[in-house]
């Protein structure tokens, strides 16, 4: 599966980084927002990653079933 939270974290520190350094209110907001997105994003794909891994490493019930088929 494409993306790496690790990567989209560093994203996100770097905004927090622009941020700091913004002297325009607007953008220092926006740089915060893309912040926040991006650890979103980050947690959003260790749960689906975490989902993919529980789901390949159980059993189906197809896979269950055919097994007892052939003993």
């Amino acid at each position: 599966m494409p993306g790496d939270p690790k990567e989209c974290r560093m994203h996100a520190f770097r905004c927090i980084e622009l941020a700091s350094g913004a002297r325009n209110p607007q953008l220092k907001s926006t740089f915060l927002e893309l912040s926040a997105n991006w650890q979103k994003l980050a947690g959003d794909l260790e749960f689906t990653q975490r989902l993919l891994a529980q789901d390949l490493a159980e059993p189906t019930v197809q896979s269950v079933a055919a097994g007892h088929a052939f003993q």
